[in-house]
């Protein structure tokens, strides 16, 4: 059974580690894995394959916005640090596929990629696919089902 790709959040063990803060750069979206810069803003992840913290922009549903709704520069972004064995789902980049059970790595754009497209061995795994999607022919980013490892 599909889920609803409706919300980032689909299950937290323990109390949900929400943060907000404001963003440093435009066209964040729920979903997109992020960092927080020497300014205290939040901007999406720029490590391509190396490690990852799990921090996560989230819909912003207490405004009426949903997953499909970027923040923009200087506004609040909704964030929760996601922790192991918690579900969520991550913006899976463009013209990428993955398979249920692959492991996942930053692509450095805030989206993830699977960890076995690239011929390096430096890439960390942050979380493991729940879920087969082929995004090989698309150009945008979808939402892909995956648990933190």
């Amino acid at each position: 059974m599909a889920l609803s790709k409706n919300m980032i959040q689909i299950k937290n063990i323990g109390g949900i580690a929400y943060e907000e803060r404001e963003a440093g750069e435009a066209l964040i979206y729920p979903g997109m894995l992020c960092r927080v810069d020497s300014d205290g803003n939040v901007c999406k992840a720029n490590t391509e394959g190396g490690k990852v913290e799990v921090l996560v922009a989230i819909e912003d549903s207490l405004q009426g916005k949903t997953v499909d709704d970027a923040y923009t520069l200087g506004n609040p972004v909704r964030l929760v640090r996601f922790r192991p064995g918690e579900e969520f789902h991550v913006r899976q980049h463009g013209h990428t596929s993955i398979t249920e059970g692959e492991q996942l790595v930053s692509k450095g754009d805030g989206t993830a990629r699977s960890a076995s497209d690239s011929g390096s061995y430096g890439d960390t795994a942050f979380a493991v696919a729940l879920e087969t999607q082929d995004l090989s022919d698309e150009d945008s980013d979808e939402l892909l089902h995956c648990r933190v490892l």
